[in-house]
């Protein structure tokens, strides 16, 4: 990483409000991020991935129960170094991103308590992309068919452009306040492909159209919705699909469980090769 700056890491772990989320209903907690994997809570895996990338960055979670971090073991070592702090979640994703920002430093970058599949290395990788861009915004995306061979069900939904089929990362960067601007994207509530009506609100009828017809490339639309925004927005595709999947539901909770032992197998056998 050079000389460069950590980040403040935000992780986004609230649910709706007045809703436990049916998979943590399902293992008896109260916030998903707390559900057991491998067992561990989702949220010390993603933790750890942060930990090894940015071992000086401060870390916010917004959660809607600030509280509710403050008696799980795995975080303990975080919180015991004022490292690690917890702010309430708002209504939808942009308030609770606004509403963290009131107390971090930037650049920021933003994570979710469910993205347990994403590494130190490719994290490392998209902040150095964003700041190399100079990017005001920007996203992580991974291809359609990288993430099929992770797993042939891993992902249902792509975004479908001229030049292939992408899926988000969960993972994006902010350079400062004013790029802030970007996040009304996500006024709506995001769903962009199931709700098309914010996909207008958002990014205009005339690109929804583009879009539909698969006029633009992944950077072309980007380009567009930086015009759009007055902010530059850039977006990297990584070359690994697994960090495409992240536990929505008791599919995706097995689909990580299984692709996470079996990197843990590589591991082992590449310990034993050495």
């Amino acid at each position: 990483m050079g000389s460069s700056a950590a980040p403040t890491v935000l992780i986004l772990a609230g649910q709706r409000l007045g809703r436990i989320d049916p998979l943590a209903e399902t293992h008896g907690v109260a916030h998903k991020c707390l559900v057991p994997l491998l067992g561990r809570p989702l949220i010390a895996h993603v933790l750890d991935t942060i930990d090894t990338a940015f071992p000086d960055a401060k870390i916010v979670v917004s959660i809607n129960d600030p509280g509710a971090l403050d008696d799980e073991p795995e975080l303990r070592r975080f919180l015991a170094t004022s490292r690690l702090s917890t702010v309430a979640a708002d209504l939808n994703l942009l308030e609770s991103v606004l509403a963290a920002t009131h107390r971090v430093n930037f650049p920021l970058l933003i994570t979710t308590g469910d993205n347990v599949l994403m590494t130190p290395e490719a994290l490392r990788r998209f902040y150095e992309f964003a700041l190399r861009e100079t990017a005001d915004a920007a996203a992580l995306f991974a291809r359609k068919e990288d993430i099929l061979a992770a797993h042939p069900a891993g992902q249902p939904r792509f975004w479908k452009f001229r030049d292939g089929e992408f899926s988000g990362c969960n993972t994006f960067w902010i350079r400062d306040r004013d790029a802030l601007a970007v996040g009304e994207i996500f006024r709506g509530g995001g769903q962009f492909l199931k709700v098309p009506k914010r996909f207008v609100a958002a990014f205009g009828l005339s690109n929804l159209i583009g879009f539909r017809l698969r006029l633009f490339t992944v950077q072309r639309m980007l380009a567009r919705v930086s015009k759009r925004f007055g902010k530059q927005i850039r977006v990297q595709i990584a070359d690994d699909g697994r960090l495409a999947i992240d536990v929505d539901n008791a599919f995706s909770h097995k689909v990580a469980e299984r692709l996470l032992t079996a990197e843990g197998m590589e591991q082992q056998d590449a310990r034993r090769a050495a």
